[in-house]
């Protein structure tokens, strides 16, 4: 989870971790079917999408802590 920064593309965060398409999908985000994730950032989208970058990324990371252990 430490390789997650705002600049990680939206399809590298749904390969390693596939469930975070439900965080995505709390944010009105359907990334999973998206063509953009291939190049999108997490900065791009939290932006695109009306959220605080910073905590979108906060958020993110929280998610996967709850969820997954390395």
């Amino acid at each position: 989870m430490k390789d997650i920064d705002l600049k990680t593309t939206i399809q590298t965060v749904l390969r390693k971790y596939p469930f975070t398409q439900k965080f995505f999908h709390s944010k009105n985000m359907y990334c999973n079917i998206c063509a953009c994730k291939k190049h999108e950032t997490l900065y791009m989208a939290a932006v695109n999408y009306g959220h605080n970058p910073e905590k979108f990324l906060e958020e993110l990371k929280d998610f996967i802590g709850k969820l997954h252990t390395d």
